[in-house]
């Protein structure tokens, strides 16, 4: 009996203790497993900062080639402009406005008919922005249409050595239809002529300015809307140039 109850408690002791070096080594396992899977854990963070730290350093190198690309196209921009400041400024010094354009025409048409260059030097230089002018003179006539013409359309000045007549477009009425009298509104032409034939015009809305030189003598001629169908012209005399 004794020693049947010693074999029994000696395999309760070997169940036992097999029990516990079972469960030590799955403590064990799980430990290992645990700490492998730290280890993992901690190597992918280290690669994931290895990566951030190379996207961050990628991303601060693109930042900065884009702030130099930007600052080198601010210059340019800048350079851009004040190339584009200085053609501005060599056209407007180069090119002629469309008055001197008139101007240059007209110095070309004069030069063209023989007019000698000094003579027109000595005129432009002489020329000045005072005027030694005599008391306007002012006549009216009626503006040619379609519709009108008569001896009221012609007007002398200077002793009737100078003509001026005028051509216009028709006023329409409510209808939409043509009238007999020119509409100011609308451009005219302007005719000036010499005792000798010699003719200039002058096309444009009202008021208009023609100059004529006769002599050493300018007569200018300022023409203005006046009552319905005619206009006004005022005459001056000044001495030339």
């Amino acid at each position: 009996m004794s020693y049947g109850l010693y074999d029994t408690e000696r395999r309760y002791r070997k169940r036992l203790i097999g029990r516990v070096l079972r469960l030590i080594l799955f403590v064990a396992l799980l430990a290992g497993v645990g700490l492998f899977a730290y280890q993992l854990g901690i190597e992918d963070r280290r690669a994931q900062l290895d990566r951030q730290r190379d996207d961050l350093a990628t991303a601060r190198a693109e930042i900065e080639r884009l702030n130099q690309q930007a600052q080198t196209a601010l210059l340019r921009s800048r350079e851009a402009a004040q190339q584009l400041a200085s053609l501005q400024q060599r056209y407007e010094q180069d090119v002629p406005t469309p008055e001197m354009q008139q101007m240059l025409a007209l110095v070309r048409e004069r030069l063209s008919v023989g007019v000698p260059a000094e003579r027109l030097s000595f005129v432009i230089r002489e020329a000045s922005a005072g005027r030694d002018c005599e008391p306007a003179e002012t006549k009216r006539f009626l503006v040619r249409t379609p519709l009108a013409d008569g001896a009221a359309s012609v007007v002398g000045f200077v002793n009737n050595t100078v003509t001026l007549t005028g051509q216009g477009e028709s006023a329409l009425n409510a209808e939409g239809r043509p009238e007999a009298w020119f509409d100011p509104a609308r451009p005219m032409t302007l005719t000036i002529t010499r005792i000798d034939g010699r003719t200039e015009q002058k096309t444009g809305v009202l008021p208009l300015t023609q100059s004529v030189v006769i002599g050493a003598v300018e007569h200018r001629f300022v023409v203005t809307a006046g009552s319905r169908g005619f206009v006004q012209v005022t005459a001056e005399r000044c001495r030339f140039p």
